[in-house]
Formats: structure tokens, sequence, C-alpha cells
């Protein structure tokens, strides 16, 4: 009886230990496959994670793709566009210049001079090369040269130089140069010197003419006239024209 009993005992020690074995093994195949799962999640992951970072590529590659290409544009700098306006400045003002630049013409102009005995004063004729710039002066010039007529004279001094010629308002402002002071003339002989000026410029429409010397005003240039104000000039037809 007893060793019935002890073979119950063994038996079921045995079926312990079987019993014990077969629940380890299927614990060591549970951690395994558990183990091996998230093995597969991470490849998956790695393989999702790679997928969408070609997406992004694709995506951009795509907006590049898209985006218009922008063409080099010429920048103006302050210093180019100063640079161009002075070149069209200077290209109009040669075009201006151009086109007002007169070319001289011959144009009759009357001069006025003393008869040999300075008793009267005669009108000449003569054609000279001039322009509507410069007409007034070189007119005066003319004048200074002398009548190179026989029988007329001319009062002023040979190396007088005509400063300018200015109009202001309606009156023509003739400025010689320091020798006209040194002309040698009495009363009568100043008058007709200073009416000879006058009428020059009454024939372009100036009726009175003011006589400066280096642009200003002397009150008595010959002592003998108040030259402060502007001289009236006398009608030119009050004046023979000169026949030799």
């Amino acid at each position: 009886m007893k060793r019935l009993s002890w073979f119950m005992i063994l038996g079921l020690f045995i079926l312990v230990l079987s019993a014990c074995g077969q629940g380890t093994n299927e614990n060591q195949g549970t951690e395994t496959a558990e183990t091996e799962e998230p093995a597969i999640d991470e490849a998956e992951l790695e393989e999702s994670d790679n997928e969408e970072a070609n997406l992004e590529e694709e995506e951009l590659e795509t907006e590049h793709a898209e985006e218009p290409v922008e063409e080099p544009v010429e920048e103006h700098t302050e210093e180019t566009i100063a640079t161009e306006e002075l070149e069209e400045d200077t290209s109009d003002s040669e075009t201006t210049e151009e086109a007002t630049v007169e070319e001289p013409s011959t144009t009759t102009v009357q001069l006025i001079f003393s008869d040999d005995n300075v008793m009267d004063m005669y009108r000449v004729e003569r054609a000279i090369e001039t322009s509507n710039d410069s007409i007034y002066k070189d007119t005066l010039e003319a004048w200074m040269e002398g009548p190179g007529i026989s029988g007329l004279t001319s009062i002023i001094k040979q190396n007088v130089e005509v400063q300018s010629v200015e109009i202001k308002n309606g009156v023509a402002h003739v400025s010689f140069s320091n020798s006209f002071l040194e002309t040698q003339v009495g009363a009568g002989t100043e008058h007709m010197l200073l009416q000879q000026i006058a009428m020059i410029m009454k024939q372009f429409g100036y009726n009175q003419t003011q006589i400066l010397v280096n642009g200003e005003i002397h009150p008595e240039l010959f002592g003998h006239i108040d030259t402060s104000e502007p001289i009236v000039a006398e009608n030119l037809e009050n004046y023979q024209m000169y026949t030799e």
C-alpha cells in the first residue's frame, strides 16, 4: 500500500514537472512573439517615414518646377539714372543750340556822322554782316569804324570798345569802355556825339538810350550835358542821306 502511494506521488510529481515544462515553453513562445511584433512595427514605421520624406521631396520639386523663373532685371542705381538724365539734358541742349544758332546775314543799317567841319550830321547806309542777336552791337561797332566816305568824319575815338547793349523797360542801355571819356568834345560836338548814338538805336525802335561807361551811369560824361537820364533821340528823317 505504501509502495502504491509512493508511485502515485511520483507520478503526480512527473506530471507537475511536465506541466511546468510546457508552461515554460509557452511563455518563451509568447515572449518571442511579443518581441518579434515590435520589430515588425519599427520596420513599418521606418518605411512609412521614408515614404513621407519621399512625398515631401516630390512636393518641393513640384513647387520649384512650378515657380516662374525670374529673368535678371537691370538695376538702375542713382548714378545710372543721373548719367542717363545728364546724357538726355546734354542731347537736348545740343539740339536747342543747333536750333537757335543763327547764321550771320547781310543787313543794311543807317549810321550817323558829322561833316568835316562838324557843323551838321548826315545819314549813311551801310551793309553789315550780323544776326538778330548781335545787330545792335554790330551796328555801333560799324559806326565807330568811321564813315569811310570823303566829306564826313567821326567824332568818337577809334580805341573805344562797345561793351554791351541791353534793353531794359523799353530803354536801350549802351555801355562803352573807359576810353570813351577821353573823347575831346565841346558843348556842340557833345550833343552830336550823344545824338548819333541815340539815333542809331532809334532805328531799331528805341526812342531813349542810356549811355554808360563800364556799365555805370555818369551824370556828366563830358561836362556839358546831363547824362544821368536817357538821351531822347531826334528823328532820323531830320537829317539828309549823304551823297558824295
